[in-house]
């Protein structure tokens, strides 16, 4: 078995220094990160997708850089998908799996994270970001508290197109709040269309950024464009059907859609623009992707990937993306390899000759010789996704496999070079000529489902009425959508029969709920929460990795009605374990990793 990725990050940072040394830019790029918002796969030209979407200042600079054919977000929701891009790590290990809600003034994501933005302010950079924010609203949680000079946009995951014309939208009127700088309201004026005016201060970054300081510049377009509302302008959908496009549209959300698409397309143009004014076009580097899949039902097309934002099949969270950068990146070539957003961070910090903390950890790579030799970056590795809900999905992909299980022990595999669409005609899973890789990385993502932690925040919004406000329920799986009164947690369902583990040997079928944190382990002591009052005397058992016992303890103190202490003894060591828990003739299990360095 080759080593799991969690294993890994050691090789991975060793690997930065490496990839670093093989090409010397004569100077730190400019750097312009564009991201938008629920973008299908096939609505950009360069995808050669959908015929009727028109995007081509974002062709002309695809076409003459390199156009990634295989990249992944880390979520297939924009808050998720957004936190790992800032941390450079999976946001399951840093408490921050679900969204943001709207509502939440009180939580962010983890201010122990350092975000790339404040490795690049170390290093000199000018920064800034333009348009969504949704990685927290507190104070300490803000843009500019967690590296960038200058912030204009929302705080919050949406906003209507048209300022200051209704007075909902959003969850209590979040979409129709006042746009903000920096730490105050922007008093803009009615009806103003924000995409364009996201544009214009991203211009005037650029033309502020060079008539002030010598030190390059990053900014970050983050767009919710095309994100729900469906509100486009006039103008544009005008455009789309007049020469030289002459489109045809019979969905008026499509149309919609279109337009919005459009109205960044225009927006990019004028940032080119003003670049080539400040001469400063070759010397910046230009990347572009989307958070995460589109809304099929909402006006986008993600052909010819199957699924939509939310799922783990490949429309989920395979998304458009390029970068250019005249003189430095090829132009005109198709990257083939698998890439993940993950690789931003260390990638953007090597460019800028910037210093990651020591105590940083980050589960991407430095990709940019990579993407300049056309080479893979991650041979044997694995890229994974995993959405929590009632049923979890979970994406794996390594190479030109791509195994797939909606988390009810049933699991797929795909070859996406002859198999895109992920059609289960074509499914491998039960081929005996790829039984050892799918099981080998059914496993490593089961080891990589070990650092998950408990989340800081859940985010209800959206789940049906009945589940509405059990979220938390939701991630530890406790209501199977079969039988509500089956409890089996997500991790001991998705990945049962397929660990290193016999887990079937320590009851892993419990009859009570609960969950241990933290996890992983870094002192001595556990604390165990019970989903019910227990009255029974509680015992525990700790098993290694190969289910062998390592720790029995009988009769543990309650700290409250749910809620008990295990102090693990000294004797332990760092590594992969279950805990048993029994309380009467009551059983639950978990996996836990230690790690005490």
């Amino acid at each position: 078995m080759k080593t799991p990725n969690y294993l890994s990050k050691l090789a991975c940072m060793l690997c930065l220094v490496c990839f670093s040394s093989l090409k010397n830019f004569a100077q730190s790029p400019n750097i312009i990160l564009i991201l938008t918002d629920d973008m299908g796969y096939a609505d950009v030209g360069f995808n050669n997708g959908a015929s009727d979407i028109a995007t081509p200042n974002l062709d002309n600079l695809a076409n003459n850089g390199a156009i990634f054919s295989s990249a992944y977000v880390v979520h297939p929701f924009c808050g998720p998908s957004r936190a790992g891009l800032m941390t450079g790590r999976y946001p399951h290990e840093f408490g921050a799996q679900f969204n943001l809600s709207d509502s939440d003034i009180t939580n962010g994501v983890d201010t122990n994270e350092t975000f790339f933005s404040t490795v690049l302010q170390n290093a000199n950079y000018n920064t800034g970001i333009i348009g969504k924010w949704h990685l927290g609203q507190p104070d300490g949680y803000r843009p500019n508290q967690r590296g960038f000079d200058y912030f204009y946009g929302m705080l919050t995951g949406g906003h209507n197109y048209y300022t200051k014309t209704s007075a909902n939208g959003g969850i209590n009127g979040a979409y129709n709040r006042d746009l903000r700088r920096n730490e105050g309201l922007a008093n803009e004026s009615t009806g103003e269309y924000i995409t364009d005016l996201f544009t214009d201060e991203g211009v005037t970054f650029i033309n502020n950024a060079e008539s002030n300081d010598s030190d390059p510049f990053f900014l970050f377009m983050s767009y919710n464009a095309p994100h729900t509302p469906l509100q486009a302008l006039d103008s544009d959908k005008i455009a789309l059907t007049s020469a030289p496009f002459n489109y045809t549209y019979t969905d008026n959300n499509r149309h919609n859609y279109a337009a919005m698409v459009y109205s960044v397309d225009r927006g990019v143009k004028k940032l080119v623009d003003a670049l080539v004014a400040n001469g400063e076009f070759d010397n910046t580097l230009i990347v572009f992707l989307s958070d995460n899949g589109g809304r099929t039902d909402r006006g986008a097309l993600n052909t010819p990937l199957r699924g939509v934002k939310g799922d783990t099949f490949e429309g989920g969270f395979r998304v458009p993306m390029f970068m250019h950068w005249p003189n430095q990146i090829p132009a005109g070539v198709t990257y083939p390899y698998n890439v993940s957003a993950l690789d931003l961070y260390p990638t953007f910090a090597s460019l800028a000759g910037a210093t990651i903390p020591s105590s940083k950890e980050v589960d991407g790579k430095n990709i940019i010789n990579n993407v300049i030799n056309n080479t893979d970056a991650r041979t044997d590795e694995s890229i994974y996704s995993i959405r929590h809900r009632r049923i979890n999905n979970v994406g794996i992909r390594r190479g030109n496999l791509k195994a797939f299980t909606t988390g009810n022990g049933t699991w797929f595999l795909y070859d996406l070079n002859t198999n895109i669409s992920e059609s289960n005609a074509q499914n491998l899973a039960n081929n005996p000529a790829y039984q050892d890789i799918l099981n080998e990385m059914i496993n490593d993502a089961y080891q990589w489902s070990l650092t998950h932690i408990e989340p800081i925040f859940f985010d209800s919004y959206g789940f049906p009425p009945a589940v509405r406000n059990s979220a938390e329920a939701t991630w530890f799986n406790n209501n199977s959508s079969n039988n509500p009164s089956n409890t089996v947690s997500w991790q001991e369902r998705t990945f049962d029969g397929f660990t290193t583990l016999s887990i079937e040997g320590i009851e892993i079928n419990q009859q009570v709920s609960g969950y241990i944190y933290p996890n992983p382990v870094s002192d001595i002591s556990l604390s165990i929460k019970f989903n019910e009052t227990i009255t029974d005397e509680i015992n525990a058992v700790v098993y290694d990795a190969l289910g062998r016992t390592v720790q029995m303890e009988k009769n543990l103190l309650k700290t409250s009605a749910n809620i008990t202490a295990l102090k693990l003894s000294s004797n332990i060591t760092n590594g992969n374990y279950f805990v048993k828990i029994t309380a009467g003739n009551k059983s639950f299990s978990k996996a836990i990793i230690i790690d005490r360095n």
